[in-house]
C-alpha cells in the first residue's frame, strides 16, 4: 500500500498574545480537542506578552490556528 504524501510540511509557529488572553487561547485549544503540544514563553523585551509555541502538523491544528488568529486578532509568527 502506497503512503499518502503530506499535504504541507510541518511548521513551528508562535502566537503572540497578551498574558490576559491566555485563558481565551486555552479555551480554543480545548475546543479543538488539544490538537498539538504547547509551550509558553514570556517575551524578554516586555513580560506582559507571551508566545504560545506549537508545531502545525495536522489539519485540526491548522484550523485551530486560524480561529485563534481571527478570535484573538493576533499575530502568528513562523519560527
Amino acid at each position: 500500500m502506497e503512503q499518502m504524501p503530506d499535504l504541507f510540511n510541518p511548521r513551528r509557529v508562535a502566537v503572540k498574545i497578551h498574558y490576559s488572553a491566555i485563558s481565551q487561547f486555552m479555551f480554543l485549544w480545548v475546543k479543538w480537542n488539544r490538537p498539538c503540544d504547547l509551550s509558553v514563553q514570556r517575551s524578554k523585551e516586555n513580560p506582559v506578552w507571551l508566545g504560545v509555541c506549537f508545531n502545525v502538523e495536522n489539519n485540526d491544528t491548522l484550523d485551530m490556528m486560524e480561529e485563534v488568529r481571527k478570535s484573538l486578532k493576533t499575530e502568528i509568527i513562523d519560527l
